[in-house]
């Protein structure tokens, strides 16, 4: 559409509806004598208004604008869409992994009841403070381009023939404990059921936020078109 020669006028006129507004607030700026302020915001920052001159050299001229369309324009609504369905699974898996579905944790180690770290099914590794020296497992398994069990199993048994005196605790698909278990047993502190209210109210919000993205962005494709479908039927 926007490399017809035969749309350049119903596009052109697009152009000129889309930017009035902000040729007529610029014209009155300039016949008011309008001269921008500086301000400092809350935070201590300062800020100056924009200028008639500024507002100006913002708008784009119509080839501009119609290479924009042509270029950036898709790319942002690609964007926008991909946006979407992140959100969309993110708050389907945020449901699916409520805190008594089983948790990806294959290997936890530990000092008595003091958790020191942990391997994910996927292989990654997850340390604290005591238990960071168990990194450099992590580090060789990088190495070597191990993932998976293969992963699992290299950083527990390096950790296992290395540090005998650290507790290995074992899971498979079969016997891994449930989120909430794990969380009950290495983090007493941590409100599982909390967190995961708090994860729901986050994917939710996000997803809110970027329906609505979405639905702005359709409305202005959708009025675009209308606008050029109504041009083109009065000529």
């Amino acid at each position: 559409m926007y490399s017809d020669p035969e749309m350049r006028p119903y596009l052109k006129q697009y152009y000129e509806k889309s930017y009035a507004p902000m040729r007529e607030r610029i014209a009155a700026m300039r016949e008011d004598g309008y001269t921008p302020r500086t301000i400092q915001n809350e935070d201590g920052s300062i800020a100056t208004e924009i200028s008639a001159d500024q507002y100006e050299a913002a708008i784009p001229t119509f080839e501009k604008w119609l290479e924009g369309q042509q270029t950036i324009i898709p790319r942002l609504r690609e964007s926008v869409e991909t946006a979407l369905q992140h959100a969309q699974r993110s708050v389907e898996n945020t449901k699916a992994n409520h805190p008594d579905t089983q948790s990806d944790v294959r290997t936890v180690f530990s000092n008595g009841d003091q958790i020191l770290g942990y391997v994910y099914k996927n292989g990654g590794l997850v340390t604290h403070d005591a238990g960071s020296y168990m990194r450099k497992f992590n580090d060789q398994a990088d190495l070597l381009g191990l993932s998976g069990q293969a992963r699992v199993d290299y950083i527990t048994d390096a950790v296992s023939r290395h540090y005998p005196n650290v507790d290995v605790h074992r899971y498979n698909n079969q016997n891994a404990p449930t989120r909430r278990e794990f969380s009950e047993r290495w983090y007493p502190d941590h409100n599982v059921e909390q967190a995961y209210q708090s994860r729901q109210a986050e994917a939710q919000s996000n997803l809110t936020r970027q329906e609505e993205l979405y639905r702005r962005q359709q409305n202005n494709i959708n009025e675009m078109q209308s606008y050029l479908l109504g041009l083109m039927e009065q000529a």
